[in-house]
């Protein structure tokens, strides 16, 4: 199981620790803080989600040495009422080790007394999860304890999420040498190195939509070397999708064949390791279908509606799933066509939502959840200034999208572009320009401005629809 972290709550643990790992002293004491915790229950990628650091106060580290430390017992009780009223899932308790640099593991002072602390913590929170975490100046471990008291198991990786993506071991070790990629993938090595290929072979990436853009993303994640590829795809393959839907054939149309089935079969065919898997039927709106995007490391949006792009941006922040969201615009003015724009958004905990950012609109959101009957006649009746948007449907302009989106997937694993990347970027045909939309999440947003969200896991409900 891994553990999931923000940036900027990796930064503040971090800072609440360093403290202690000063030059000048020769024995300096411990020093710690605690972690409260979200879950993420996706048999694919079972993970603890950090939604919190709760700083100690002044009167809260006790016994504090260079070898051991002690968190008071209001500490401990204010950590679990945080936790209860949160509906959050459990927290891990922190301490340094400042004598250690590159190895970093639990003490005898930490195996004596956490069993007693974790045995407190479960009989008081019986459905808790808990454990403890220990700092070295490079190297960090973890392990969460078994409710039934019968030992501990350690987490596997910490993943932060933030302007680019890391994985740091929670076995107390540094990083292994990644394996040297394959022989195919040797000229990629210019824009993304053996590290990030070994960590793109490992990802399970959601590639939500499969028709123009996302049907060529899911080819470029197969040609770049990634794990598995889901592909969220519903519809079926028709006529008016030939033009645009990559691997789409006259047969297909014709049988109306699954176009997510279809990639799956182009990606066997291309023979390459990664394996394109599919979720059909159901719809992103519907909860179960929703929750399945729990799944995935990495998301990728490519659909041009406004609910779903909702119901991906809560997914983003309550699980720590970095987002990339793709769409294709046409600006007409009065003599034609202006411009041919494609935008790519990175959406993560800490930066603007696509709600926040005027991507997507709440009005849009309620005029999806309209029949077409009821649609025509809310227009009609002048009650919405919103009218339909038909997206672009064209190969081209859908290449540059996806392009860009894979580009920018590159760089968070290893980062080539300047940072911080803009929240949205956007590449028209005769120029390249930054979107100048806020960059900051909005305090009143409901989706990254909303308290609690920011790793909560399953502790807050999706704006899916009700289960009938």
């Amino acid at each position: 199981m891994n553990l999931r972290i923000t940036q900027h709550h990796y930064r503040d643990m971090r800072k609440l620790t360093d403290a202690s790992f000063f030059d000048g002293v020769a024995f300096p004491p411990e020093t710690g803080c605690i972690l409260l915790l979200g879950r993420n229950d996706h048999p694919a990628n079972p993970s603890l989600l950090v939604a919190g650091v709760l700083a100690p106060e002044e009167s809260e580290l006790v016994e504090q040495d260079h070898d051991g430390l002690v968190f008071s017992s209001s500490y401990l009780r204010r950590a679990l009422l945080y936790v209860r009223n949160h509906k959050l899932a459990g927290f891990l308790t922190v301490h340094s080790h400042p004598l250690t640099d590159e190895c970093v593991g639990f003490s005898w002072y930490d195996d004596r007394n956490d069993p007693e602390l974790m045995v407190n913590l479960y009989d008081l929170q019986p459905a808790g999860v808990f454990g403890s975490m220990v700092l070295g100046k490079s190297s960090v471990a973890a392990r969460v304890w078994r409710a039934d008291g019968s030992g501990h198991d350690m987490l596997h990786e910490l993943v932060i999420v933030g302007e680019g993506l890391e994985w740091v071991p929670l076995n107390g070790q540094p990083a292994a040498e990644p394996p040297a990629p394959a022989e195919i993938f040797d000229r990629s090595l210019a824009v993304t190195g053996t590290g990030a290929l070994a960590r793109l072979s490992k990802l399970r990436v959601g590639v939500i939509g499969g028709s123009g853009t996302g049907s060529l993303v899911v080819e470029l994640l197969v040609r770049a070397g990634a794990n598995e590829v889901v592909v969220f795809e519903f519809d079926k393959i028709k006529d008016h999708n030939l033009n645009r839907i990559l691997h789409s054939r006259r047969r297909d149309a014709e049988s109306q064949a699954d176009k997510a089935t279809r990639l799956v079969e182009a990606a066997v065919e291309v023979g390459l390791p990664t394996v394109v898997t599919a979720v059909l039927g159901g719809d992103i709106r519907d909860p179960e279908t929703a929750l399945e995007l729990r799944g995935c490391d990495i998301i990728i949006g490519c659909v041009d509606r406004d609910w779903p792009r909702l119901i991906i941006s809560e997914v983003s922040q309550q699980y720590l799933i970095p987002y990339i969201d793709l769409g294709t615009e046409i600006g007409v003015g009065e003599n034609g066509i202006q411009s041919l724009d494609s935008r790519v958004s990175y959406v993560t905990p800490g930066r603007a939502c696509l709600l926040c950012s005027g991507i997507i609109s709440i009005e849009r959101v309620r005029l999806e959840g309209l029949s077409d009957e009821e649609l025509d006649r809310v227009i009609g009746m002048g009650y919405s200034e919103d009218i339909r948007l038909v997206a672009p449907a064209v190969m081209d302009l859908n290449m540059r999208a996806a392009s860009y989106g894979m580009l920018v997937l590159r760089h968070l694993l290893q980062p080539f572009l300047d940072t911080p990347l803009p929240t949205h970027i956007k590449e028209s045909l005769t120029n390249y320009a930054v979107k100048a939309i806020r960059c900051a999440p909005e305090p009143d947003c409901p989706i990254c401005g909303a308290p609690g969200r920011v790793g909560a896991g399953d502790a807050q409900r999706l704006t899916t629809r009700r289960r009938v």
